[in-house]
């Protein structure tokens, strides 16, 4: 092995648009290729050859989206086929290609087959697609339940995004707390931070919001619970829209009263967005993480979540609390307090920003980076 670790990191949702696991392979990666660039050669494979560089997101989105929009109304048989096809030949392809790798870093489904000498690093971020199968497209499912759990046992070093994924992984997958290190995700500092006014306004303007909304970022994932929200507003008898920010994934398409569809927009306007809310809504059931909710803290937006999952691991004290995320009742009084007591949004703005800080990417490459180093010494 030469003096510098060669790492080659399944870099395929990079392909795809900037959400979830693409976000935080970029993130991290970014800060390992900064904090260990001297100590490690990374390459990143596609799909189909490795570079030595990130890949970048989908050149054209609204195509990107229709093609998956259309793969994901396919029966699900014809969707499986499909997609165990693609696996083979990235899977033959990613085989031969590791061999020139000390360790391979895997985030999404679950691990490629790679030779013996190659080391299996498996970063897991929640179960929801054997916890919550309904919530998922029925050949997503099938696809994970043929490989995950028998794919486990290839591996050399597992990653958790929270405490609440590792007590998961012990749970469900039986794997050993000592095989586990957990590794949180961070918001972007150099991304997320308030926004001026005059930066709000434009955006506001962009999208034709009014001067008070409440935000939800998310995808359409059932398990996020936004129909509860608009509900919620109206029966607060509020006359303040929700802006719904995000791509809206396999759900189905749904008019509310009083909700704008911005759609998935740039960091820079998620940014202006986070700023300039009343409040981020994130009612969700099941996070591995909870990532908007550091963002909006970030921003200094007000954050009202619930106690589900791995939220309050990553809210701490800063967020007001739903103790069940499908009560929209409880959720009407929160969103008046917001909009009425102006000492107690300050003091959650405050304990936000503070909150944010105390999750960093250097400090989740630090652990990645160590986990490396003992898969390989041990």
């Amino acid at each position: 092995m030469c003096s510098r670790i060669k790492v080659l990191v399944n870099a395929i949702p990079m392909v795809n648009v900037n959400t979830g696991i693409s976000r935080y392979l970029r993130c991290l990666y970014a800060e390992m290729e900064r904090c260990y660039g001297d100590k490690l050669i990374i390459g990143y494979f596609d799909g189909w050859r490795v570079s030595n560089k990130m890949p970048r997101g989908p050149a054209n989105l609204g195509q990107w989206t229709k093609g998956v929009n259309l793969f994901w109304k396919m029966p699900v048989c014809p969707a499986l086929v499909a997609r165990l096809g693609i696996h083979t030949i990235r899977e033959a392809i990613f085989r031969k290609v590791s061999r020139n790798f000390d360790i391979y870093h895997e985030a999404g489904f679950f691990p490629f087959l790679v030779p013996s000498e190659t080391k299996i690093v498996f970063t897991i971020h929640d179960l929801s697609l054997m916890r919550f199968p309904r919530h998922h497209p029925r050949e997503r499912v099938l696809f994970s339940r043929l490989f995950l759990k028998r794919r486990c046992r290839i591996v050399d070093r597992f990653l958790a995004v929270s405490q609440f994924t590792a007590n998961e992984m012990r749970a469900y997958l039986q794997i050993d707390e000592r095989m586990i290190t957990i590794t949180p995700e961070a918001q972007e500092g150099g991304t997320f931070y308030p926004r001026s006014y005059g930066k709000i306004k434009a955006f506001c303007d962009r999208y034709k919001l009014p001067e008070q909304y409440f935000l939800f970022v998310g995808s359409g994932d059932p398990r996020k619970n936004l129909e509860i929200v608009p509900r919620a507003l109206e029966k607060a008898d509020l006359d303040i829209p929700l802006a719904v920010v995000g791509w809206s994934g396999w759900a189905e398409q749904q008019a509310w009263k009083n909700v704008i569809p911005l759609g998935y927009i740039s960091d820079d306007e998620l940014a202006a967005a986070y700023s300039g809310a009343c409040a981020l809504i994130f009612p969700s059931s099941y996070e591995g993480f909870g990532l908007p909710v550091l963002e909006a803290m970030a921003c200094g937006c007000p954050v009202i979540t619930t106690k589900a999952a791995s939220l309050p691991e990553v809210a701490g004290d800063a967020a007001l609390y739903v103790e069940e995320p499908r009560n929209g009742e409880a959720l009407v009084p929160m969103l008046k307090r917001v909009l009425l007591d102006q000492s107690l949004v300050e003091r959650l703005r405050q304990k936000g920003k503070w909150q944010a800080k105390a999750f960093s990417w250097e400090k989740t490459a630090e652990f990645t980076f160590e986990s490396f180093l003992e898969v390989l010494h041990r």
